[in-house]
């Protein structure tokens, strides 16, 4: 009799396991799981979990090992997670690339929002650049290096030739977090979808420096939520790239490469 009883428990929890199972082939399912993958992939920071089978290569020329790493992670970058929604996006789910934030959608919005963002954040990054904690991890291309290893490398065409390839980065951040993720579980999630990203984001982020933590909860929620009313990502991705151009060339005057 005590088995009999348990029977409608048990097959209850198979209902729920079968029921979950669905949601996974679903469209939102698929999205959920496919960020989550992918981020993991492309690791940490944009260090691919792969990055050691490529160590031959990227220590092969000492003066230039970080430059290295930041090609290997842009370019998986590119292909994991935006080649590869897009993939999903016009293969499986037959949908426009449009509806995924990559039209000029409200282009009098987008443009205002991209001017104010950077007029407010500009502060911020101004004295996050003064903090030594984001001297460790910027510029991405002399992480780990002293000051005067940086001096010994720095020149104004390496610099402005890096910052223009950074570009890259900061597409596959937007893309990935306020394109593929936050318009495709919209129609599911609706607003709560800005919540979704925005969560995600600030995970992504975690290892990064505590002056960038603690900002990235709000920019993740703001910026989603102004994209998702101007249905465009561009406008986003120009100010987190320009804003982060500044950051850098500010702490490399901070720490006396620049100007010094």
């Amino acid at each position: 009799m005590t088995a009999a009883k348990q029977d409608p428990d048990v097959q209850t929890i198979v209902d729920i396991i079968k029921d979950s199972l669905a949601q996974l082939i679903t469209k939102p399912g698929i999205i959920l799981i496919s960020v989550f993958l992918l981020l993991i992939v492309w690791g940490p920071k944009g260090e691919p979990i792969f990055l050691p089978l490529l160590k031959g290569w990227v220590e092969a020329d000492p003066s230039n090992t970080q430059l290295r790493i930041q090609i290997v992670s842009y370019t998986s970058g590119v292909l994991l997670l935006v080649v590869t929604p897009i993939l999903l996006i016009k293969l499986r789910f037959k949908d426009r690339l449009v509806d995924y934030g990559l039209g000029l959608g409200d282009v009098k919005l987008g443009m205002v929002f991209m001017g104010v963002l950077i007029v407010v954040c500009l502060p911020f990054f101004f004295f996050g650049a003064r903090n030594h904690a984001m001297w460790v991890e910027y510029p991405l291309i002399y992480r780990g290096m002293d000051v005067e290893q940086i001096k010994q490398q720095f020149t104004w065409q390496s610099f402005l030739c890096y910052e223009l390839i950074y570009a890259s980065f900061f597409f596959v951040i937007e893309f990935i977090f306020r394109g593929y993720m936050l318009f495709g579980l919209q129609e599911r999630f609706g607003l709560y979808s800005v919540l979704i990203q925005m969560l995600s984001y600030t995970a992504w982020h975690l290892p990064k420096p505590v002056p960038e933590l603690i900002t990235t909860p709000v920019w993740g929620f703001v910026v989603a939520a102004v994209t998702l009313r101007a249905r465009s990502l561009w406008y986003v991705f120009v100010a987190h790239w320009l804003l982060n151009i500044f950051l850098d060339a500010m702490i490399l005057v901070n720490c006396g490469v620049i100007g010094g």
